[in-house]
């Protein structure tokens, strides 16, 4: 198939070409509001070019407004946790042999990687660590 040979005056006498566009697609749209505490779900049928306008009819029932006021309150951030006091060191108590004892126990004391400590088990209401041994630090 030939062009046909068209003069200038000939194009610009022609009127512009209207094309159609395709139909959009109808798609199932859900739309989620829930900042935390109620959750919104809205499902509908309509074109992408639709959500603004389904939003806005959301708006205007209430809807964004509901969902808003049940925020949940925010919770206040703890205070930072207080750093834990050194344990006061005891002065151990020393037999007429000389050996350093614990002062509640009476048991000798033993040298460990920190420094002395107590190898008894502790009694009810007594200082004792997680595993249930004296507790107490002792000055060297």
């Amino acid at each position: 198939m030939t062009m046909p040979n068209l003069t200038r005056a000939q194009i610009e006498r022609a009127g512009s070409l209207e094309f159609e566009r395709p139909a959009e697609k109808q798609a199932t749209i859900t739309i989620e509001v829930a900042p935390d505490g109620l959750h919104v779900r809205a499902e509908y049928i309509g074109t992408l070019s639709s959500i603004p306008a389904a939003i806005e009819r959301l708006r205007a029932a209430g809807v964004i407004q509901l969902v808003e006021q049940s925020k949940p309150a925010t919770p206040v951030a703890p205070a930072a946790t207080p750093r834990r006091q050194a344990a006061p060191r005891v002065e151990p108590v020393y037999p007429p042999d000389g050996t350093a004892c614990c002062p509640v126990h009476r048991k000798t004391l033993s040298e460990g990687r920190y420094g002395l400590f107590c190898p008894a088990k502790a009694k009810a209401g007594e200082e004792q660590n997680d595993k249930g041994y004296c507790n107490l630090k002792f000055a060297e």
